[in-house]
């Protein structure tokens, strides 16, 4: 195809992407100066360049990330790993940098950026994360240190065996990828385009382009490097060069960097179709049945099928060790190591999933799902989530798994931050060996991630997420969780038909999407059961907010009753409410407040009553609490109940097909069901759970101690 037509393509691609707006072609000009894409890398150049030289903000929307990846800016090469054309991604440097709002001053501080970014990752033990941070870096100095990157790559050449033709291409293409940079390196850039036609077979044109540049000495020397010339080619020249008898072997090459992958990368860029990336997975000598694939992910260390500790607090020797060796290969050390590991740490679910990761591998038929959790922010309430999906998964491998392929799964940690859960979703939405996802855990996590698993056709159940518009986004959002309707319905009747509160104060954090819902489904269901709302604001999250000047102002005005809306990281900004409360106000909570944290807090919160989807003795005849309490040692929360749901639900669907688009179908047929820890699930045609029953608990301190427990309150 001719340079004319790529230009023209390459134009119309541009075009066509900025039409979603000017804020989103300034994120394209910025993802061009990378040689290659990953979703964290993007993330944080989004991040980074919010504003202009002049400081002028830029307006660029997080969903930007998101479009350009999935955009025909972008080509998907590999896990986690994107490219732009090449012919696209010098028209959008060319634009950077003919920009007045950017220019060379952003071309500069996007190669700090880009060295800062892959600064740390030269030095992982991956030698993949290694070489492209290798290649990465010589990227940016391409820019601001030129000869610096055309004494590498000549350096490159000079280690060449001659006679490597997929060594030749590899190191061509990339010298090619840096052309415009390297522009005042004219010999280093004609020698490259010979040794890429003496790689094709082409003797002749390859003498040719060589013979051009050779200097009176017959040499070819660049940024302090004299290259290498082919014997084939001096033979070609007789008259300039003699036979050399004592002619170097094939000169030493000892590694095989990953500039291979993104050398072919950019050779695939040339030729303006997708480019080939090459990844290297190294295998031990092990015994056959010890053996099983290797598969990792790699989104800022936010992904683990059990090749990482995400759960850092909750570690030895033995985990270690099996972390290490699911890295490595080998699935029975995985097995052996972490069963050692659980013996003294049965309560830890992060090690009981990789655990049965390595046995589904070992199986070798295996269906694979999702969860993710706020790890960072939130590790108990993560550990809660994941003991449910670990509970369900441990049960259907055990009992010969889905159809005969066992389940596996993968650990997410979103921070219940709504950019980081987008970035999730939109990773899983492409990886198409994931079926489903158990999450997320916030609303604003949920509520943020739910359009990209919509657009991706790609099966999201919240176990804990109650926000009212959840069930609005689309047919592959479900929820196991109830709804802050029901929730709000069942507190206020009690509140005010059983417990006769009649004029209520609502605190709820105005920063969460979730508590704005619970505030308008409360205020109705108040005023739906014949009470009133008080007219004192009480907004947690106001910066001058005094919670104990608040509750003296709602008292003065008739208030007899507190209800507490609260995002789930903001727990203990609500708990400083119910303290300084001090048994004024009967307290309400909704399910985010049934946590050990609650029960740490003691006497300031004794009689708050709290709803719940679920507590061990709710439902009477359900083993779900027992053989929770075996294999955890421990009662488990309303969280694990309502995620073991979710798995279980998903487990059901895979039974009848696992197809992603079918498995949305199956959830919401009429005739779908399976008995859980809360009952029989079943999805209306929302996604909602229906008949999703709601329990009432209490505060209450255990007798002769001080300590405290959720007590049910009997109908």
């Amino acid at each position: 195809m001719s340079k004319i037509r790529l230009e023209e393509i390459a134009k119309q691609r541009i075009e066509s992407f900025a039409k979603l707006g000017k804020a989103h072609l300034y994120l394209a000009y910025h993802a061009a100066f990378p040689l290659a894409l990953t979703p964290d890398l993007l993330y944080r150049l989004w991040v980074q360049f919010q504003r202009d030289i002049d400081d002028q903000v830029l307006c660029i929307p997080w969903v930007a990330v998101a479009d350009l990846l999935v955009s025909s800016l972008c080509n998907e090469v590999g896990y986690e790993l994107y490219e732009m054309d090449l012919t696209v991604r010098n028209l959008l440097l060319s634009r950077l940098q003919e920009d007045k709002k950017f220019g060379q001053q952003r071309i500069n501080e996007l190669s700090n950026f880009l060295l800062d970014y892959v600064r740390p990752k030269l030095e992982s033990k991956d030698p993949d994360i290694q070489d492209f941070a290798l290649t990465q870096q010589w990227t940016a100095l391409a820019y601001t240190q030129p000869n610096k990157v055309a004494h590498e790559l000549a350096l490159e050449f000079d280690k060449l065996d001659f006679n490597n033709e997929a060594e030749l291409i590899r190191i061509f293409s990339l010298t090619e990828t840096f052309a415009q940079p390297l522009a005042e390196f004219d010999p280093l850039l004609s020698y490259a385009r010979g040794m890429g036609k003496l790689a094709r077979g082409n003797l002749e044109a390859a003498t040719d382009q060589i013979s051009e540049i050779l200097d009176g000495e017959n040499k070819i020397r660049v940024a302090g490097v004299d290259l290498p010339i082919p014997d084939k080619i001096k033979a070609n020249l007789p008259e300039l060069f003699e036979q050399v008898a004592n002619h170097k072997n094939a000169l030493k090459r000892s590694r095989i960097s990953s500039l291979l992958f993104l050398s072919i990368l950019a050779l695939g860029m040339l030729i303006g179709g997708t480019g080939i990336y090459l990844f290297r997975f190294h295998t031990s000598q092990l015994p056959q049945n010890s053996l099983c694939p290797k598969e990792t992910y790699s989104l800022n260390d936010r992904i683990s099928l059990g090749e990482e500790i995400l759960l850092k607090q909750d570690t030895n020797p033995d985990k270690e060790a099996g972390v290490k060796a699911f890295l490595e290969g080998n699935c029975q050390l995985v097995v052996d190591k972490l069963n050692s590991y659980r013996k003294a740490n049965i309560t830890d679910p992060e090690a009981l999933i990789y655990l049965n990761n390595a046995k589904a591998r070992q199986k070798g038929d295996r269906l694979k799902i999702a969860v993710s959790v706020p790890i960072g922010t939130n590790p108990n309430v993560a550990k809660e989530i994941l003991r449910g999906v670990a509970q369900a998964q441990d049960e259907v491998n055990s009992s010969g798994g889905i159809n005969g392929k066992a389940l596996e799964v993968a650990i997410a940690n979103d921070d219940n931050d709504s950019s980081e859960s987008a970035q999730l979703a939109t990773r899983f939405g492409k990886d198409t060996s994931i079926l489903a996802v158990v999450g997320h855990n916030s609303s604003n996590a949920s509520l943020s991630a739910a359009p990209v698993y919509q657009k991706y056709g790609l099966v999201m159940i919240s176990p804990t997420s109650y926000a009212q518009n959840l069930d609005r986004v689309g047919n592959y959002i479900f929820r196991t969780a109830p709804s802050v309707k029901s929730i709000a319905d069942s507190v206020s009747n009690y509140a005010i038909k059983i417990a006769g509160k009649t004029n209520f104060l609502i605190c709820v954090d105005y920063q969460g999407i979730d508590n704005q819902s619970f505030n308008d489904e409360f205020v109705k269901a108040i005023k739906a059961a014949g009470g009133q709302i008080n007219s004192t604001e009480c907004n947690i999250s106001a910066r001058d907010f005094n919670p104990s000047v608040v509750i003296s102002q709602a008292i003065r005005s008739g208030a007899n009753a507190l209800v507490l809306g609260l995002y789930i990281d903001k727990i203990k900004q609500g708990l400083a409410v119910a303290q300084s409360n001090q048994g004024q106000l009967t307290v309400f909570g909704s399910p985010t407040l049934f946590t050990n944290e609650t029960l740490k807090e003691g006497r300031g919160i004794n009689g708050l009553i709290i709803s719940a989807p679920w507590y061990p003795a709710a439902f009477p005849n359900n083993i779900f609490p027992q053989k929770a309490q075996k294999l955890w040692g421990a009662t488990v929360n309303w969280r694990t109940a309502t995620a073991y749901d979710a798995t279980l639900a998903i487990i059901a669907g895979l039974q009848r097909t696992n197809k992603r688009n079918e498995l949305q179908k199956v959830l919401h047929s009429p005739s779908f069901s399976v008995d859980g820890a809360t009952g029989k699930i079943q999805f209306s045609p929302s996604g909602d759970r229906t008949n999703n029953a709601i329990f009432l608990v209490k505060v209450q301190q255990i007798p002769g101690t001080d300590n405290y427990e959720f007590v049910p309150i009997q109908p």
